[in-house]
């Protein structure tokens, strides 16, 4: 009996770190309880031709029965994927979305729609990395200070600005659930930024070309910068200090997103026993370890974790639809 999972080059079990060998090891003992049982992994990369979700798209129109059973995929392919009607609800096969034992935005995570798709086992977020030494907590403080911030400031999403303007009190959303902007927000988030750029010289004007977050914590490594916005999962120990992105208003926010156990093959008995593996490897006994290798966020509640200012702070990543409209705009 095979068990068909797809999993992205970042959770290869095969792979030569710790998190792998643990991950590695936790498939093994879960074959070892299910004697009759074979674990199949297949890594697909995590964009393009190859990756994920075309690859989910084009099996299930030219090969159904090679699906995969489970397959670990990020928000924004989940979310296109159960809009394409490529996964099964989780819904009806584990309560585990139910458990009150969940950050909010990582319930948030498994939904689509207010659908259950999947069961959210690692998080990220977008987070503030500073020197120890200082003291960040308002953003008046960052610009009337000498050290220099950096953050991808052409991510074509926007994500950072997005999240400094709801911070403001801006919405995204309208009554009719349709993408908007509030001027008056809007305004002052701009008005933050040129401020820091123009007068204050508080940002670091090569971020104009940064499209990821990766050259912005190269630039905090190299010493350009002594405060960068960066997703929590390229935070390394030694990068210093990572707390909340600080607030425009007073209620901090900061977007979140991660990765997901879903469902997308057809056949029930394997559903059943793919949604026992996905739970399996999300038991707190296993995670714990693994996510602290791995970099990701908890996605279940730990009571005495120092991440949980970011975590209360975090919400979903809004919808691709929303994000291909503001994205380009901010």
């Amino acid at each position: 009996h095979v068990l068909r999972v797809w999993l992205p080059p970042r959770f290869d079990p095969n792979a030569d770190t710790t998190s792998a060998n643990l991950f590695k090891q936790r498939l093994s003992d879960f074959e070892a309880t299910h004697p009759d049982l074979k674990i199949d992994v297949r890594i697909k990369s995590d964009e393009g031709k190859t990756g994920l979700l075309n690859s989910l798209s084009i099996t299930s129109s030219a090969a159904p029965t090679a699906l995969p059973d489970l397959i670990a995929l990020s928000r924004s392919d989940l979310e296109a994927a159960a809009l394409k009607g490529l996964l099964h609800p989780v819904d009806g096969l584990s309560t585990v979305l139910d458990d009150p034992n969940w950050y909010p935005y990582a319930r948030e995570l498994g939904h689509i729609q207010n659908i259950g798709y999947g069961l959210p086992f690692a998080g990220d977020a977008l987070v503030l990395i500073h020197r120890p030494e200082l003291e960040v907590t308002t953003w008046e403080n960052i610009l009337a200070g000498e050290d220099i911030l950096v953050f991808p400031a052409s991510d074509p999403q926007a994500l950072v600005a997005l999240s400094l303007y709801i911070s403001a009190g801006g919405r995204i959303i309208d009554e009719q659930g349709l993408p908007t902007l509030d001027e008056e927000r809007l305004t002052q988030t701009l008005l933050m930024i040129q401020n820091g750029h123009l007068i204050e010289q508080a940002f670091l004007p090569a971020m104009a070309n940064y499209g990821t977050d990766t050259p912005s914590i190269q630039a905090y490594r190299d010493g350009r910068a002594n405060i960068a916005i960066a997703w929590a999962s390229n935070y390394q120990a030694g990068d210093g200090i990572m707390q909340t992105i600080p607030s425009l208003n007073s209620t901090p926010h900061t977007f979140a997103t991660g990765w997901i156990w879903a469902l997308a093959g057809s056949d029930p008995e394997n559903q059943q026993v793919a949604t026992e593996l996905a739970e399996f490897l999300m038991a707190d006994e296993f995670t714990s370890k693994w996510l602290n290798e791995t970099g990701y966020l908890p996605t279940r509640l730990s009571p005495d974790s120092e991440l949980n200012a970011i975590l209360d702070s975090a919400h979903v990543i809004p919808s691709n639809d929303v994000l291909s409209v503001l994205g380009p705009i901010m």
